[in-house]
This record gives structure tokens, C-alpha cells and sequence, in this order.
């Protein structure tokens, strides 16, 4: 091919070209976009802040609802009280049978118990014979070990007074009186008190 010719094809391709991409450029309007409109944000919902109340606790929904519990009257157990307060030196429970030979059931001669089973509030009803009455909880351990060891379910519990505090040591508790008078003359021997048969307080 003859260069000059080849020169002025080249050089038209290249005005083509150059027409190409300009010819929108100059020529051509360019197309009217609307433009973008941003839409608002919307408002963040409502959030109920009441505060949320405190659960009920059982002392304020269920405890009202409840029976008292039982109590033996204040005067009853001043009384036994009295009648059982020993000191430090009393004498222990050396000479005092074991519970087997002691509380052992005897043949039933007579009616079955009349005790009450449940007290007006529906309550059952149990008894404990309170036995020893101390001011330490040292005294009231020791009375209760010996009594355990020997076979008797006792235990203590701390009552305080306006100017002390006592111990009170009882044995029980039991379905029936039977088995604490029973149990009563030889823990009178012993101690050298009156025992008194109570309602167990819980």
C-alpha cells in the first residue's frame, strides 16, 4: 500500500474516532435529571418509660394469707419456764434410763388419745415436753448431747428476753401427750424440776 494513502487512512480513522467522543460533548444536550431528594428520616417510635414495679415478694403477696403460727400462751410458758430453770451445777442425766425403756408404747387399754389432731386454723397439732431451762447455750448443748446419747430427740432454742436471753430445752416433738408423761417422771428425778408438756412451736 502506497504510505501516503495509508497515511490519510490513518489519519481519517482518527478524526472519526475523535468525532465520536466528542460530537455528544458539543452537540448534544444532556438530559435534565431531577435531582436526588433525600426523604427525611422518620421519628423514632415511643418507648414507654413507666417504670416497671417491683415483683410482689412472698412476705407481701402469700404471708398475710397464711395462718399464725402456733404460740403457746405468754403466761403458760412463763410458767414452764420457771418450773425447769436449773443453774450450772444442776445434775446431769447420769441416772436417767435410755428412751427404750422408757418411752416404749405400752399395750392400749384404754380409748385412743383424745389429743386434737389440728387447732382451729387447721393447723396439726404437736406436743414437746420442755425439760431444762438455762441462760448459756453451752448448758442447753450440753443437755441436749446427754439427752440424744440416751436416745431422746431433744434440741434447744434460744428465746430472748428484755434484759437476757434463755435456752430452752425440750424434748419432741410428738403426735400425742402419751409419751411425754411417759418420759416425765424420770426427767423430773433427774433435773429436779416439773417438766411441762407444750405445743411445739414451729
Amino acid at each position: 500500500m502506497d504510505p501516503l494513502f495509508r497515511q490519510r487512512l490513518v489519519g481519517t480513522l482518527v478524526l472519526v474516532a475523535l468525532g465520536v467522543v466528542f460530537w455528544p460533548l458539543i452537540f448534544v444536550t444532556p438530559e435534565t435529571r431531577e435531582p436526588i431528594v433525600l426523604q427525611p428520616m422518620s421519628q423514632p417510635p415511643a418507648v414507654d418509660q413507666t417504670p416497671i414495679p417491683e415483683p410482689e415478694s412472698f412476705e407481701s403477696s402469700v404471708a398475710p394469707k397464711l395462718p399464725e403460727p402456733p404460740k403457746n400462751p405468754p403466761s403458760v410458758q412463763e410458767a414452764a419456764d420457771i418450773q425447769t430453770q436449773i443453774d450450772a451445777e444442776a445434775d446431769s442425766f447420769a441416772n436417767l434410763p435410755d428412751s427404750d425403756s422408757v418411752a416404749a408404747p405400752q399395750p392400749r387399754v384404754a380409748p385412743l388419745s383424745e389429743d386434737p389432731l389440728v387447732d382451729d386454723q387447721g393447723l396439726a397439732i404437736f406436743y414437746v415436753l420442755q425439760v431444762a431451762a438455762v441462760g448459756s447455750a453451752s448448758h442447753a448443748d450440753g443437755l441436749v448431747e446427754e439427752l440424744q446419747a440416751l436416745g431422746y430427740r431433744a434440741f434447744s432454742n434460744r428465746y430472748v428476753r428484755v434484759d437476757d436471753e434463755l435456752f430452752r430445752v425440750q424434748i419432741g416433738p410428738k403426735a400425742e401427750r402419751a409419751p411425754l408423761m411417759r418420759i416425765k417422771p424420770e426427767i423430773d428425778a433427774a433435773l429436779k424440776v416439773d417438766s411441762v408438756i407444750l405445743r411445739y412451736e414451729q
